[in-house]
């Protein structure tokens, strides 16, 4: 030992290990704790992935601050997803579709025993992959729900499928977001995988053969236009909505002669339209192919309507949300949707690929039955024949009903006036031998000038679904029709200036009374005396004109009734695809950003606000306006400058700029922080990483909004909207008590083509239907005090490249008005929205998010929104939070992506725009669930998220270990001096 070492030298030199591991692992953990916890990023990330902060009641009485309220038999969370599960089930029963029933073959006989055919039966699709998705666990399923009505099955055949998916054999894993798919297979197996054949499976169970085929769809793809390198296809031109080799074989061989099976029931589990021509083909099929039922996907617990509906327990009364073609390869949007346009949608500069990526839709308003029903007149009813095999409204019922006009003299021969609606009223008679429903649809038809406004034969203008009619029974229905719905926009301003819509002064206006898009039941002829214009708007400054002419002038020749074959969409040539280098440059954040101050110069955003100097945030003491002082306080209220002006620009960036999932505190105004959760297919959040923390749980998995669309029935959808509100007024029962306050949904972009990848979150082809169907989810869920932001704001109706630096989108005005924005449009002016989410896409060169026109010219100034407009998920540069509030958006989806970090240093526009996005959000607020409980006298503090109180223990257990670690090390090194002195010391002596 070195005599000259004292304790403490001898201590450090012989416990280096322990002092560099520990001044590490202290360094890490702190520097770790630190950034998670002060990291807005990273602790939003966090609070999303592992549960926020939990609100603990201080003092005051939160009974007395109830503005929405659950239903009366909703008192915990078990009440809430029984009640919402049931309502789920009620949408399948009467959203699923029966689309042929040759010679009755169903209903089944009460003593039916059958035999369940189909890879899919035992993987069935119930909704779709992405954002929205829910897990398959305990949902109902096809076995479950036969047993549940009495129905026998063979359980051989079950075991059989079981047995060859526990071998991994059936459809494979959905594909990621962003994939681009060129082929997916079914999964369905080949018919030598059936050892001894099929007809084995008959013995005992031969009532009918129920063969199931499923096709997936999910968020950030589109489904294949063809089968390159795709099991089970032996044609790579075959597209994922025919039936493969596999489907083909099995279904031959089940309406084959001596196959053991009386009829063959074909069950349709996919949430878009299929390729069902062969339905119709009774020779391939021996006249065995008797009946088909489309499923569509149906969440958690629908499954339980086929038994049901196969018993005849349940008469079906859906109805086609789309038209369903004969070849999908010769739609209008075929040659410009996805990846259908050569080697991809994408741009060239100098004949180098550019990260821009576009989609044309030259089709212009002929859309679904809109091009199908107008060339039917051109081309003759064989024409149609073969290109449609059901028209779009088309469902079959066990039941016949027959239809008589009870009332329609309102309109009948009679000059519509401006403003007006009209009511028609229909006696539905039930005929037939069991109860059922019927839906009443009603088509405007306005007549077409050669060479003048485009106009399709007919837009349906009205609907209505009876309630449930007995044999022998009738009842009146009442179909309230506006004729704004029916005017025409003229974006080429043949009748005004400026563009706009209009009703021309022509002969030949009808409406007619139809059973679907094609089979009228009755005509009401009426007059348009005069041109009618509708140009005003909600805004007395503003009227409703063109905003998109650059937009609309991009594509040279749109699809027209005059000439169909010469202006039918074709895919873009090589010189379409290649563009300059300016317009690539337009496209980028710095052309923006490069503007500098100019940016606000000559724009209709500007403003001379005197810019408020940055200050201190005021405390909650200091801040003599509250948030609940505003509550039932109009959007114009001068109330909102008080409290406007307490806040800093730092509070409104921060509020701004972290919505992720949720909206964000402002303590000292008395703001709590909310809850958002996706999708159409129910609540849920898909950054929710553990399960016993997450916020968002326990919530119903409601059907594809394609099934609720079927419904055809808008007291459902309010029902849906009613039955998310009380699930939302529940919200984190285990937590802190706090409701659910946003909803991202309902989702109403359009079936623009039959392979959109997220066409089973959106109702249907058809604008007013959707649009109509969406305002009665909203109004159910805002009278429960629920923010349903309506997606995707707008003409998202692509996945591929949707966010590949925002897919660049050229239509005409005419389709945009008529068809991409009229749901919206309807969910804003019917449906009362306080809440919308903008898009990935761009509309022309511009990002919908960052587009005045779209936001604040069409949204606010024109439909009168007030609320607020969330992005779609920004993790892209090119969706700009400072673009966005500019425009008119007012909250960025995202942990920490703030339009500016300080207030000081940033224009007066700018700062107007800030403040007018927090206004805009907290008005949404103000009027929703999130201020139960909120009131003068009621103190709440924020407990530790759970993650954060995981950290600091484990902060202490890493130190506690250390200092036991130090303590036995010390020591150890302590008694090894001493024995060393005690040796030198007997030595020396």
């Amino acid at each position: 030992m070195n005599r000259k070492d004292s304790k403490f030298v001898y201590v450090l030199r012989h416990n280096k290990a322990f002092l560099i591991t520990s001044a590490a692992v202290i360094a890490f953990f702190t520097t770790a704790s630190s950034v998670c916890m002060s990291n807005l990023l990273i602790s939003n990330t966090f609070d999303s992935l592992f549960g926020a902060s939990e609100r603990k009641l201080v003092s005051g009485n939160p009974a007395e601050a109830q503005y929405y309220r659950k239903d009366d038999n909703i008192k915990n969370k078990a009440d809430s997803l029984a009640n919402a599960n049931s309502v789920n089930q009620e949408c399948c029963e009467e959203g699923f579709v029966l689309l042929k029933n040759q010679d009755n073959a169903l209903p089944l006989s009460s003593s039916a025993r059958v035999s369940v055919f189909g890879m899919n039966s035992v993987n069935l699709v119930y909704g779709g992959s992405g954002s929205s998705a829910k897990g398959s666990d305990g949902n109902i399923d096809i076995y479950r729900s036969l047993e549940e009505s009495g129905i026998a099955y063979n359980p051989d055949l079950k075991a059989f499928y079981e047995k060859a998916k526990s071998a991994g054999k059936g459809r494979p894993a959905s594909p990621n977001m962003g994939d681009i798919v060129t082929g997916f297979a079914t999964g369905e197996l080949p018919l030598s995988e059936y050892p001894g054949g099929i007809s084995r499976f008959a013995s005992g169970y031969s009532d009918a053969a129920l063969m199931v085929i499923s096709r997936i769809g999910g968020e950030g793809y589109d489904l294949p236009t063809t089968s390159v390198n795709t099991p089970g296809r032996s044609d790579p031109k075959e597209h994922y909505l025919e039936l493969d080799d596999n489907e083909k074989d099995l279904l031959k061989a089940l309406c084959a002669e001596g196959s053991g099976y009386e009829k063959v029931i074909l069950l349709i589990n996919c949430g878009t339209s299929m390729e069902l021509g062969f339905l119709k083909d009774d020779v391939t099929y021996h006249g065995k192919l008797k009946a088909a039922l489309w499923m569509g996907t149906t969440g958690g617990t629908g499954m339980r309507a086929l038994g049901r509906i196969l018993k005849g327990e349940v008469n079906p009364s859906g109805h086609l949300v789309d038209t369903y073609a004969s070849d999908f390869t010769k739609t209008p949007s075929w040659n410009n949707f996805s990846t259908n346009v050569g080697e991809g949608n994408s741009y060239y500069l100098n004949g180098t690929k550019q990260n821009a990526h576009f989609t044309d839709y030259e089709e212009g308003i002929y859309v679904g039955y809109r091009y199908y029903e107008t060339r039917a007149v051109t081309d003759g009813e064989e024409w149609y024949r073969n290109n449609v095999v059901f028209p779009f409204g088309y469902g079959l019922s066990y039941t016949n009903f027959s239809w008589s006009i009870e009332e329609d003299s309102s309109i009948r021969d009679k000059a519509v006036e401006k403003g007006k609606t009209y009511t028609i009223k229909v006696k539905v008679t039930n005929d037939g031998d069991r109860a059922g429903k019927d839906v009443v649809q009603i088509y405007g038809h306005a007549p077409y000038t050669k060479d003048g406004i485009e106009k399709s034969e007919e837009v349906l203008l009205g609907f209505e679904k009876t309630a449930e009619i007995k044999p022998g029974e009738s009842k009146i229905v009442e179909v309230t029709i506006d004729p704004y719905y029916l005017a025409s926009y003229d974006y080429k301003k043949v009748k005004s200036p400026s563009g706009g819509y209009v009703l021309e002064g022509l002969p030949g206006y009808k409406l007619y009374v139809s059973h679907n898009a094609h089979d009228k039941e009755f005509e009401i002829p009426f007059t348009v005396s005069q041109d009618i214009f509708y140009k005003e708007a909600f805004d007395k400054d503003t009227q409703v004109e063109n905003r998109f002419d650059d937009v609309s002038a991009h594509i040279e020749t749109y699809l027209s009734r005059s000439a169909w074959d010469s202006t039918f969409p074709t895919r873009p040539t090589e010189e379409e695809k290649n563009v300059t280098e300016d317009f690539i440059q337009s496209l980028s954040m710095e052309a923006y950003i490069g503007q500098g101050n100019n940016l606000d110069l000559d724009k209709p955003w500007y403003s001379e606000r005197k810019p408020r100097q940055k200050r201190i945030e005021l405390s909650e003491d200091k801040c003599t306006t509250k948030i609940w002082d505003l509550i039932g306080k109009d959007y114009d209220d001068k109330t909102w400058d008080l409290l406007l002006n307490q806040l800093t620009y730092e509070q409104m960036s921060y509020l701004i700029g972290t919505g992720n999932y949720h909206t964000s505190e402002l303590r000292n105004i008395g703001l709590p922080g909310t809850t958002s959760a996706d999708g159409p297919a129910g609540l849920t959040n898909f950054m929710t990483v553990v399960q016993s923390t997450a916020t968002i749980y326990d919530a119903c998995f409601y059907a594809s909004e394609t099934v609720i669309g079927s419904t055809w029935n808008r007291n459902l959808a309010e029902k849906v909207g009613n039955a998310i509100g009380n699930e939302c007024l529940i919200g984190n029962e285990r937590g802190d008590g706090k409701s659910y306050t946003g909803w991202y949904a309902p989702a109403v972009n359009i079936h623009r083509s039959q392979f959109g990848g997220r066409n089973w979150e959106y109702f249907s082809e058809d604008p007013f239907l959707s649009g109509f169907m969406a305002a009665g989810e909203i109004q159910g869920a805002r009278a429960k005090g629920v923010n349903p932001y309506v997606k995707h704001f707008a003409v998202n109706d692509q996945e591929t490249n949707r966010d590949t630096n925002g897919l660049i989108t050229w239509l005409n005005e005419q389709a945009m008005r008529e068809i991409y924005l009229r749901p919206f449009e309807i969910a804003v002016k019917v449906g009362k929205t306080n809440a919308v989410m903008s898009s990935f896409n761009r509309i022309g060169s511009v990002w919908t998010g960052g587009c005045y026109e779209l936001l604040t010219d069409i949204l606010r100034k024109e439909w009168g929104f007030h609320g607020c407009v969330l992005t779609d998920y920004n993790t892209n540069d090119y969706m700009y939070a400072d673009q966005m509030i500019r425009a008119g958006g007012d909250l960025n989806l995202m942990q920490d992506k703030r339009p500016s970090l300080t207030g000081d240093i940033v224009t007066p526009s700018h700062q107007t725009a800030m403040r007018k996005a927090t206004k805009n959000i907290l008005y949404m607020l103000v009027n929703s669930n999130a201020m139960n409980g909120i009131g003068k006298g009621i103190v709440y503090r924020n407990a530790l998220p759970v993650w954060k109180t995981f950290l600091i223990v484990l902060d202490c257990v890493v130190a506690f270990g250390l200092a036991v670690w130090g303590f036995f090390s010390i020591r150890h090194s302590l008694k090894k001096r001493n024995e060393e002195t005690k040796t030198d010391t007997h030595l020396n002596s």
